[in-house]
């Protein structure tokens, strides 16, 4: 029976969906769930070749060189996830979290990694002429350092820590706490200065400098970063009272905005659902007043990505729009994303190409004084709205009132 059989045998032609009958007849289960959940666009009208490593499905030498890279070279000793946002997240100077990144990455700039790197020098430890000067002897194993964690108090902290692991970052970023970690890593960042400053300036520094150092950079660091909370947060008193108090009631300015005399706003957004493996779309058409127009809500039977969804809203809006016979109209989706490929030339190979491509088309062909601009979510709210409520509908709806999802919207914004 599958002899002849080709992929768009499983498929209604008609309206380019899945034969969800035939598909669970000729598959498992489990691939037939596969096979349904792969979206169907009318859009894609020939079948292509796309390089899937990147967005717009063009071959680049770049992203061919990182797939080798993570598929053809074991990198698996390089990537230590857990370490990021444990670095990112502290709460001391951008300097200090810099080098324990380098840290991590193993690409401080010490003796022995010179000496391997093909520098010619040596490699005793400039603190205590050790012969080897390594990332674990300067922050660890250095006399100097082990000093300078007896004056912190510390140092029974570092070597429990050492003692349980192999490296030197696993102990900082594995079985330190976070308010350990803040201590400790100012202490390395004033150790390894110590150390570029003898070896460059030939400034000896006491144990007992670089532990005030370390102290005084936390210190001075947390009292600008509440200096500058205070000051932010006085600004926006201040300015709340001026708002309100030179005028009789709050200059309030909504986020979104009629259009010009004679011009008609279109506002767009797409919802989704992996679990109902549906994308909704919402689209509302409002006048130069504020006032409602027209309302249309629609489900596609398929989860796409993001940015294909925010497309096929923007296509769904030009055709609906187009068979309406309405023009001058601002078309106004909160996907930057599909805004800037709609107004771009590039060519873009991928599912999103291809519908902005037929956006594009419509666009030219039906409308002759209208445009499609970015704007943001918080001004998106009524679409948004609509975009949900298509989720819970079996069938598209058009609305030539207002819909009860988003009275309470429309009649604030045309406050």
């Amino acid at each position: 029976m599958l002899h002849n059989f080709n992929i768009n045998s499983l498929m209604n032609l008609y309206d380019k969906s899945w034969n969800e009958q035939l598909v669970t007849q000729v598959f498992s289960a489990e691939v037939a769930n596969k096979v349904l959940h792969t979206p169907l666009i009318s859009q894609v009208e020939e079948d292509r070749i796309i390089w899937k490593a990147e967005r717009h499905g063009r071959y680049f030498v770049s992203s061919a060189y990182k797939l080798c890279v993570t598929d053809l070279i074991d990198s698996s000793h390089l990537w230590r996830p857990q370490y990021w946002s444990g670095i990112w997240n502290l709460k001391v100077p951008p300097k200090v979290k810099n080098l324990l990144w380098r840290n991590c990455h193993g690409c401080l700039s010490t003796r022995v990694r010179l000496l391997d790197k093909g520098v010619v020098c040596p490699t005793n430890c400039a603190s205590c002429n050790s012969n080897h000067e390594d990332l674990l002897h300067v922050f660890f194993n250095c006399l100097f350092a082990i000093q300078v964690w007896n004056r912190t108090g510390l140092w029974g902290s570092v070597q429990h820590a050492l003692t349980r692991t192999a490296s030197a970052t696993d102990a900082l970023f594995e079985t330190l706490s976070a308010e350990l970690l803040q201590c400790l890593s100012t202490v390395i960042w004033s150790i390894w200065k110590h150390r570029n400053l003898k070896i460059w300036d030939d400034i000896i520094e006491t144990s007992s400098v670089v532990v005030e150092c370390a102290r005084n950079m936390v210190e001075d660091w947390h009292l600008a970063n509440t200096l500058d909370t205070n000051t932010s947060l006085a600004s926006s008193q201040h300015t709340m009272l001026v708002t309100t108090g030179t005028s009789t009631s709050p200059q309030y300015r909504p986020l979104w905005q009629p259009p010009p005399p004679g011009r008609y706003k279109c506002n767009i957004d797409a919802a989704f659902s992996s679990h109902r493996n549906h994308t909704g779309i919402g689209i509302c058409v409002r006048d130069s007043e504020g006032t409602f127009v027209l309302a249309k809500t629609f489900t596609f039977l398929c989860n796409v990505s993001v940015d294909v969804g925010e497309a096929l809203g923007l296509h769904s809006a030009l055709q609906w729009l187009s068979d309406m016979k309405l023009d001058n109209v601002n078309f106004e989706t909160d996907s930057k994303l599909t805004a800037n490929a709609f107004l771009s030339t590039r060519n873009d190979l991928s599912d999103f190409g291809c519908i902005i491509t037929s956006c594009r088309s419509l666009f030219h062909n039906l409308f002759s004084n209208s445009r499609v601009e970015f704007f943001r979510r918080q001004a998106n709210e009524v679409a948004h709205s609509l975009a949900r409520e298509a989720m819970s509908l079996a069938s598209p709806a058009i609305y030539y009132a207002i819909p009860t999802c988003i009275e309470t919207l429309i009649i604030n914004e045309m406050l």
